[in-house]
């Protein structure tokens, strides 16, 4: 559980009651926005208050009326999900960048140049954000945000998010090292041949081209064979 001190109000107003729960901010804009966490570590307090800073408890008729239970977990889910999380200037902030660092560093990842075939640097896409004053949000969802930022990037740079698909053969030496690396990422195929050797199709971004082949050569010592097949 949150410390009470470092814990902050989620609330929600539903049929003309007010309900709040004390929750890590943090962690409970996480869990709004979709990302997996230990509810254990949420909430500061399983109770939940018609007014916290009075510690007026919600009474349980209050509760069957409007959420169909009183299951504590249940009802703080949905106050999370369906309503409002306070936050400090300085914790929206702090998520601000965070938010503007994940969607930054995915695209580095996932995209690509689909004229020459090759990743975007961060860099790149830091100033091309910069030079059209984008702003990050804090009230849409990451995906939608992701398309957005997308939709101005195209406008300063080619840039796809399109996947290749690699073709890798390796001989049996190490192949069983090999399949280990492959099952990181999207599998299309994956054969073992008659000498103990390995072969695949995997489908992958652009941008993780280059780590996979440094990881893939670092293994084999450069003996293992790629091939990026035409879209």
């Amino acid at each position: 559980m949150v410390k009470l001190d470092d814990a902050v109000i989620a609330r929600l107003d539903r049929q003309s009651h007010h309900f709040e729960v004390l929750v890590d901010p943090y962690l409970a804009w996480d869990y709004k926005h979709g990302k997996e966490v230990n509810l254990d570590d949420v909430f500061a307090m399983e109770e939940v208050y018609s007014d916290s800073a009075k510690g007026k408890l919600a009474s349980e008729d209050v509760l069957k009326e409007v959420f169909q239970t009183t299951d504590f977990l249940t009802i703080a889910k949905r106050i999370i999900q369906d309503g409002e999380v306070q936050l400090t200037t300085a914790q929206r902030n702090e998520m601000l960048e965070r938010r503007k660092n994940e969607i930054i560093d995915f695209i580095a990842r996932n995209a690509h140049d689909p004229k020459e075939m090759t990743p975007i640097p961060p860099q790149r896409i830091i100033n091309a954000l910069d030079s059209a004053k984008y702003k990050f949000s804090m009230n849409r969802k990451r995906e939608d945000e992701i398309n957005e930022v997308m939709l101005v990037l195209k406008k300063a740079m080619p840039i796809s998010l399109e996947k290749i698909t690699l073709v890798i053969e390796v001989n049996s030496i190490y192949s069983g090292k090999v399949s280990s690396i492959l099952h990181r990422y999207e599998l299309i195929e994956e054969k073992w041949l008659s000498n103990g050797g390995l072969s695949a199709k995997l489908s992958i971004p652009v941008g993780l081209k280059p780590k996979l082949i440094n990881d893939l050569n670092s293994i084999t010592h450069g003996s293992v064979v790629i091939e990026v097949l035409k879209q």
